[in-house]
């Protein structure tokens, strides 16, 4: 009857790490999505399964009970902390948390998350004692090690592949819950046999039982520590989406399972001892070459972008992971059940397994957390990977002892790591004629700021660009346009800082309070440092408060109110940014306006579908009764829209707003918005004028978190992998229907005269124009250039006299250069996708 038990420890694994994914989405709720949560997490997921299996080391007399109880105790803590952390991300709970500052936030996390993960850590040396006899602690434990991390495997396969978007989040816990509940009542069921009499078995550790702790916890140490940094590496080349990183996670599971198997099976003929050597010497210099792997593989750290389908991206994913990280990882997979059996035990097996993987655990949670602090933004990621080697090395040499050739063999490998340095990878891809300026690392990610020759871009993890000097106008109109939509804005708050130029329009136009908040510090910094002079000095003006937290998290916990919310244009794809786009963000938005106050969300439609784009505005139109329709520029291959909520329907002054555009430092200036009838233009619809306005379908929430899981799919390629973005003819053709489909209902958004309603026609044109100067159609080009000089001849002439013809991206480029500088950058991106094979990220990405 022992057969049921190794399914039900299958069955554990699942839930565990199910859980483990669940609890980091719902603490970025609560901490912020940030580096930092994610670390805490972690490290407090760790740190608990370290003090259960301590506590567990002493065995039971009924050890089958015993499990079957610590089961049932996981099943209630998986409830019991989804309705907590439902508690704690309501504004009321997050203003009260806010006054215990970060620490605090993460010790009610961890009261939450602890005494579940002690109970699981607790089931492994339990189970162990149920089914090894002592003489077979490695051999039986490593089995079971590996089938619970099998188990494992399917539960990130699970929670990353789409269970919380298919039954909801809440549900995904409860599922987690009935799956240990379910192998807690098998173990009940089938009970204890009759207890053995123990049979001694005699150690054959070479050290003293203190050093081989010490060993499990310098194992753990590196191995969480390598894991992180392995992530790191991979967010350097890959889309970075939910499935992206589950798809690594998978590998690193699936390595670490097959290591643990392998290890069972070795010690029936290798000594216990030699096999935790060969491994951690295996490990070192297995990190070492896996790091020139992942360079040569990558091409020197090129993108590596969804060519067809999104199964056939997770299928490189996952073998670009298994070249890379595999090898070390199944090695290190060698190492704790060799241990359990080094360790030695003279009647229970629950005493090597529980000391011991707690040593182990502990020196994990202490890897998570040196990494993401320490190690990262003080020896830098390749710095890491050479730390992490020659530490694994030393411990091989350690646990050899007597065996010469293995210590000769780790005294090599020492050698070996520093003249293969990872110091000398390269660190980020560059172009031809780019040169980097400055680069900084930390958990949060790797931050660049780079010359291209004619623009200074800030990028985040190698490929994407959080904004450049050459977007100035349009980055700066991002905040400029929202600003003027309300007619005396006084406080203000941009999330999402990037380069800051976009909240230097509030500085342009004398906003009296202005709050900046990004999630990533060094950005912060490089915005300061590298570009103060397109910024105007942003964050050195009294008057302006950077805040480093999430966005989300600063609004649920703050009491102020804001005449105007910006939200910046998140990558919808990235993990985590979905949080950003629910329902639930957006009513915390609405609930932190001033009355007449407005909420601005900008969408990059090139990196959206339709039904994507239909997606956020069905759940921007669930949080405000009134929503407009707005562009930010004319660029038919990378159009910026953005979506205007509100309370109360909006009225554009537009006396108000010729006033204060004229009160504009030259600085400040845009040659788009130069005429006030320009904002007619801008205009698009109205998409609370009518209840039908867009099709019906699904909302984004926390609990069904629908676009995070969309947005990544692929699922109508063209011939060269891209995806039907909404963009070009495809979004002039929506646009237009739209602006069709609600003509006649009531919109009180602008004067309802004949000069906007002439310039809603001639922002049409104009982008219509910018399709054919791009497709080389001349002739329908100068035809809609006419109608768009016809239509507004006012906005034209005032944007000639404000800008001069070598400006980047203004109206005058728009018209006269458009064609020629569009043919340039078509001509660049085609001949980076022939080297690449595959779609770089684009210029004005964001998290």
């Amino acid at each position: 009857m022992t057969a049921p038990l190794w399914a039900c420890f299958a069955l554990s694994g699942a839930s565990a790490l199910g859980l483990e994914l669940l609890w980091l989405r719902s603490a970025g709720l609560v901490l912020g999505t940030t580096a930092a949560t994610a670390a805490a997490v972690v490290a407090g997921y760790f740190a608990g399964l370290a003090a259960g299996a301590w506590l567990a080391r002493g065995g039971s007399d009924r050890p089958v009970r015993r499990y079957a109880l610590l089961e049932l105790g996981v099943a209630a803590g998986a409830v019991l902390s989804c309705l907590a952390f439902r508690a704690l991300a309501a504004d009321a709970a997050q203003r009260a948390l806010g006054a215990v500052g970060t620490a605090g936030r993460v010790a009610v996390v961890a009261l939450i998350v602890v005494p579940v993960t002690a109970a699981l850590g607790a089931t492994l040396p339990t189970l162990c004692q149920a089914l090894a006899a002592p003489s077979l602690v490695g051999r039986r434990g490593g089995a079971l090690y590996a089938l619970n991390t099998l188990g494992g495997a399917v539960g990130v396969a699970a929670m990353g592949f789409g269970l919380p978007a298919a039954l909801g989040v809440t549900a995904s816990y409860v599922a987690t819950a009935a799956v240990s509940a379910l192998a807690g009542l098998v173990a009940l069921a089938i009970g204890d046999a009759p207890p053995a009499t123990p049979r001694a078995v005699s150690a054959t550790s070479p050290s003293s039982a203190r050093g081989v702790w010490l060993v499990a916890g310098g194992a753990g140490f590196v191995g969480m520590s390598l894991e992180i940094l392995w992530v790191t590496l991979f967010a350097q080349v890959l889309h970075n989406s939910v499935y992206s990183f589950a798809a690594v996670s998978l590998v690193f599971l699936l390595a670490l399972a097959a290591g643990a198997e392998l290890s069972a099976v070795l010690l029936r003929r290798v000594d216990p001892a030699r096999l935790a050597a060969a491994g951690l010497l295996l490990a070192g210099v297995a990190t070492i070459a896996g790091v020139w792997t992942f360079v040569s593989l990558t091409g020197g750290l090129r993108y590596v972008g969804v060519q067809t389908s999104l199964a056939q991206y997770l299928v490189r994913i996952v073998g670009l992971a298994a070249l890379t990280a595999g090898p070390a990882t199944l090695a290190s997979g060698l190492v704790l059940p060799a241990l359990w059996a080094a360790f030695g035990e003279r009647e229970r097996a629950a005493r090597p397994v529980g000391a011991l993987t707690g040593a182990n655990l502990v020196g994990g949670a202490a890897g998570a957390l040196a990494a993401a602090f320490v190690v990262l933004p003080w020896l830098g990621l390749r710095a890491g990977f050479l730390l992490a080697a020659v530490v694994s090395l030393v411990l091989a040499a350690v646990v050899a002892d007597d065996d010469r050739r293995l210590r000769r063999l780790a005294y090599a490998g020492l050698v070996l790591a520093v003249v293969a340095d990872p110091g000398r990878a390269p660190l980020t891809y560059l172009n031809s004629g780019e040169t980097v300026r400055v680069i900084q690392e930390s958990a949060a990610g790797i931050v660049s700021v780079v010359d291209t020759g004619d623009d200074r871009q800030l990028r985040l993890d190698n490929y994407y660009v959080l904004g450049g000097s050459a977007a100035e106008r349009n980055e700066r109109r991002q905040g400029l346009l929202p600003l003027l939509l309300h007619p005396a804005p006084r406080r203000v708050v941009f999330i999402g800082m990037a380069t800051g130029v976009s909240a230097s329009a509030a500085t342009a136009l004398n906003v009296d309070d202005l709050t900046v908040i990004e999630v990533v510090p060094d950005v912060a910094a490089l915005a300061r440092t590298q570009f103060g002079q397109w910024n105007a000095g942003l964050l050195d003006r009294p008057d302006v408060r950077l805040v480093l937290d999430d966005g989300r998290r600063y609004l649920a916990g703050t009491g102020a109110r804001f005449d105007v919310v910006v939200s910046d244009l998140f990558i919808p794809w990235h993990a985590s940014a979905g949080n950003l786009y629910s329902l639930d963000m957006y009513r915390t938005a609405a609930r932190r306006l001033a009355d007449g106050g407005l909420f601005v969300q900008w969408l990059p439609l090139y990196q959206l579908s339709r039904e994507e784009f239909e997606v956020i505005a069905r759940t921007f139109l669930a949080a405000f009764p009134h929503v407009t329709l707005w562009r930010n520029d004319f660029y038919p291959n990378r159009p910026v829209l953005g979506l205007v909520g509100s309370q109360r329907p909006l009225r554009v002054d537009l006396e108000r707003v010729g006033a204060r555009l004229a009160g504009l430092p030259a600085w400040g200036r845009d040659s788009l918005l130069a005429a006030p009838r320009a904002i007619g233009m801008l205009y698009v619809a109205d998409l609370s004028s009518r209840a039908d306005a867009l099709p019906a379908g699904p909302v984004t929430r926390d609990d069904r978190p629908v676009l995070e899981f969309l947005a990544p799919r692929l699922t109508r390629t063209s011939a060269d992998g891209d995806k039907d973005w909404l963009r070009g003819a495809a979004l002039a053709d929506y646009t237009e229907a739209l602006a069709a489909r609600l003509a006649g209902a009531d919109e009180p958004v602008l004067p309802p005269t004949g000069e906007m309603a002439e310039a809603r026609r001639a922002g049409a044109a104009l982008f219509r124009y910018a399709i054919a100067a791009t497709s080389g159609d001349a002739a329908r080009a100068d035809a809609l250039m006419r109608e768009v000089g016809r239509l507004v001849p006012d906005v034209i002439a005032s944007a000639e006299r404000e800008a001069p013809a070598a400006e980047l991206a203004d109206v005058r480029r728009s018209l006269g250069r458009l064609r020629s500088e569009q043919e340039r950058l078509r001509q660049q991106l085609q001949s980076m996708e022939q080297r690449l094979g595959t779609k770089p990220a684009a210029a004005g990405d964001r998290r």
